[in-house]
């Protein structure tokens, strides 16, 4: 495995060109598949505070939903890939092709034959990913439970479930999903570090998800209520999608606004060129979305955005709002009008409205 001392960490080139063979990105911040689904990459810690933070707002567990979304999503990649095959002598090339997937992916070890997968993933994304491994590998279905042994380790308890599910199918229930599909020809920039436990880019330990994980959950958060007050939810105005589907993208976009201003990002647009290159530093190179059309107020207190409709629109919209209070020092007022296949984003003070 050809590896270059890049400073701190070791840069895996075999690794990196495998990457970039599986994936490639758009000109508006998309990383896909060869099948076209969307992917983002994110820092291990960032993806627990996230979470943290995401079932904070909903105000009840939420994790056996998360484990459902990362069961049903990765059951459909398996099934739809085909990379579990039938046949004599099969076994252990599964094996290996679902081992090669986790350690491509970044997402750590998966035992198919202890149940066990050792991870830095939070343990409802590394106990749905896995289940779906093992329910494929075995061709059965189980009800799951699991046990966190130490801080990487996770152990699966698998009983034979007698009810014949479906193979779950492609999530597209959302009205920001869009219809387009993006030419992705581009290289995805990054160098992957190998670790002992996954991969790093610039020496931070890292991970690649698909984003339907999180669009299978925000779906499933229709219908149920937040700990967010009138003075949050009055700070939105949505146009242009169907009113069910106003709380779940405001849960989604605020928790990754919420992220991003609880972190130790300093960062400050204020003109076009600015605003940018932010937009690209902190959402584009990871696939996490970018402009299209950029517009700034003549006291740069107001931003107006057009971008194309995407899975990764909550991740978008929740970054500039933190890019804007940070460039402004005020909390923002959010509008978001829908059309056809975009959405224009406009974010300025909210003490104009008090």
């Amino acid at each position: 495995m050809p590896l270059i001392d890049s400073g701190e960490s070791l840069v895996d080139f075999e690794l990196t060109s495998e990457f970039r063979d599986f994936f490639s990105m758009s000109d508006n911040g998309q990383i896909s598949d060869f099948a076209g689904r969307n992917w983002m990459i994110w820092s291990f810690s960032e993806l627990e505070r996230w979470w943290g933070i995401f079932e904070s707002v909903l105000a009840v567990p939420f994790g056996r939903k998360l484990f459902n979304s990362c069961c049903d999503e990765e059951e459909f990649h398996i099934h739809s890939d085909e990379i579990i095959r039938s046949g004599w002598f099969k076994n252990s090339r599964n094996k290996k092709k679902l081992s090669h997937r986790w350690n491509l992916f970044g997402w750590g070890l998966i035992d198919i034959g202890s149940r066990k997968v050792t991870t830095h993933l939070p343990s409802s994304v590394a106990a749905g990913l896995a289940v779906a491994g093992f329910e494929s590998f075995d061709k059965r279905r189980y009800k799951s439970e699991w046990k966190q042994i130490n801080q990487t380790e996770i152990l699966l308890e698998l009983n034979i479930d007698i009810n014949d599910l479906p193979i779950a199918k492609k999530h597209s229930h959302l009205p920001w999903l869009g219809s387009r599909t993006f030419l992705a020809n581009n290289e995805v920039p990054h160098e992957l570090e190998s670790r002992e436990l996954g991969w790093s880019i610039e020496g931070e330990s890292m991970v690649i998800l698909p984003v339907s994980i999180f669009s299978r959950l925000f779906y499933s958060t229709l219908g149920t209520n937040s700990s967010l007050g009138p003075e949050i939810l009055d700070s939105w105005e949505i146009l242009g999608i169907e009113g069910k589907y106003v709380k779940p993208l405001i849960f989604a976009s605020y928790s990754t606004y919420q992220l991003f201003i609880n972190s130790d990002k300093h960062v400050f647009a204020e003109s076009v060129e600015s605003w940018i290159s932010v937009i690209s530093h902190y959402c584009g190179q990871w696939g996490w979305g970018d402009a299209i059309d950029l517009t700034v107020g003549l006291d740069s207190s107001s931003i107006k955005i057009n971008c194309k409709q995407n899975e990764m629109l909550p991740f978008f919209i929740g970054h500039v709002m933190g890019i804007w209070e940070r460039s402004n020092g005020r909390k923002p007022r959010v509008s978001l009008l829908f059309t056809e296949d975009d959405v224009e984003i406009s974010i300025e003070s909210l003490l104009k409205y008090i």
